[in-house]
């Protein structure tokens, strides 16, 4: 596959990503795409022990496409046609069940879907210009991604999640850190520096021991993890076929806050 919104190298055993869809880093549908084959490529690749993922720009990324949004709800023609919820879903999945240590550093905002792609890494390394904001219930929508409702209220806890969603700030890097949502939160000008040590760290672990290590804690955090996110999509799947859920999501292509009407 042709890499158009992702920039890639390995340097060392560190297999290095870096978000590149200009201007805000949106995760469109061919970006998540992209990520998936990366993965899939490095996996085989036992030069390749971490992958690193960072951004180009200011922000790590303002969340779903808005254009691919847009033609989802006028019912055009895509590129890639599988909808958000399966393609996010299973990027998060493939990052959470990697058998390779995984780290990710951010700065600037990190909204919407990017945070589920976000907190779906090994460690979490983020700057103190860091605003993570997941307002999936005020866009009308809940997470159909495995994240948000579904493995943070396990990771995080019960208080911590509902603060989390329902407060709805653009929590800092430290508050990300308070929550337990970030592994560090360092000085901007620090970041780069500071995540490639970890990355360079993690990449001389035993391959065989990571990969079991991962699947030990993923057993004993998330031993019904297959039903709970059956019951996440079919939820998702009720709330994404109201009027609210469409006019919700209508209302953020256009940069506004929409009127529920409960149904």
């Amino acid at each position: 596959m042709e890499y158009r919104q992702l920039l890639t190298e390995v340097i060392g055993r560190v297999g290095v990503i870096t978000l590149n869809n200009q201007p805000r880093n949106a995760f469109s549908k061919r970006m998540i795409a992209e990520m998936l084959d990366i993965l899939d490529r490095w996996e085989n690749d036992n030069a390749v022990r971490t992958v690193y993922v960072k951004s180009r720009g200011e922000d790590f990324s303002v969340g779903a496409d808005a254009e691919d949004i847009r033609r989802s709800l006028a019912g055009e023609p895509e590129e890639i046609p599988e909808s958000f919820s399966v393609l996010g879903g299973r990027l998060v999945e493939r990052i959470d069940t990697y058998p390779k240590s995984t780290i990710v550093a951010a700065r600037g905002r990190c909204i919407g879907g990017s945070t589920a792609v976000f907190n779906s890494f090994d460690i979490r390394i983020v700057s103190d210009t860091f605003r993570i904001h997941d307002g999936d219930i005020y866009y009308g929508t809940i997470g159909s991604w495995g994240m948000s409702s579904l493995r943070l209220p396990i990771w995080i806890g019960r208080n911590k999640i509902m603060d989390y969603m329902f407060l709805n700030d653009d929590f800092t890097g430290l508050q990300a850190y308070e929550l337990g949502i970030a592994s560090r939160c360092v000085p901007d000008a620090e970041l780069d520096e500071q995540a490639w040590k970890y990355a360079q760290k993690m990449s001389t672990a035993a391959p065989l021991a990571v990969r079991y290590f991962k699947e030990c804690v993923r057993t004993a955090a998330t031993p019904e993890l297959a039903k709970a996110r059956e019951f996440e999509l079919k939820a998702a799947e009720i709330v994404f076929a109201t009027e609210d859920s469409r006019n919700g999501l209508a209302a953020v292509i256009r940069g506004e806050q929409a009127e529920f009407k409960g149904k």
